[in-house]
Order: structure tokens, then C-alpha cells, then sequence
């Protein structure tokens, strides 16, 4: 393979990594279809932390709702 494809390899790697934190740190350990995301490729990955974010500020906006 070409060191483009490895460079690129690499970053994902590393970038899937930092997303797995941050899904830990949401508590979210499995996806929506039931994969542990350890198992999720970078994609995968992807998606569900925007789908988390998104979770997120909806549950955000809906409690400030019921406090005003």
C-alpha cells in the first residue's frame, strides 16, 4: 500500500481512538445496533458520536424548557 493510504490509516486510528473517548465518557458503550464500539470502524465511529451530540443537546434544550 502507499504511505499516502498509511498516513491516512494512521490519523483515522488515532482519531477513532479519541472518539471512542468520547463516547465512553458519555456513557455509551454499544451502538444503536447493539456493536460494542470497540468494533466500530472510524465511520461507524463517526456517526455515533454526532448522533450522540445531537441526544445530547436535544435532552439539553428539553430540560431547559421544563426549568423556565
Amino acid at each position: 500500500m502507499g504511505v499516502l493510504y498509511n498516513t491516512v490509516k494512521q490519523k483515522q486510528d488515532a482519531e477513532a481512538q479519541v472518539m471512542i473517548d468520547d463516547l465512553l465518557g458519555l456513557g455509551i458503550t454499544r451502538a444503536r445496533t447493539g456493536e460494542s464500539i470497540y468494533e466500530l470502524n472510524y465511520y461507524d465511529l463517526r456517526y455515533e458520536l454526532a448522533v450522540a451530540a445531537v441526544t445530547q443537546a436535544n435532552q439539553s434544550r428539553e430540560n431547559e424548557r421544563r426549568t423556565e
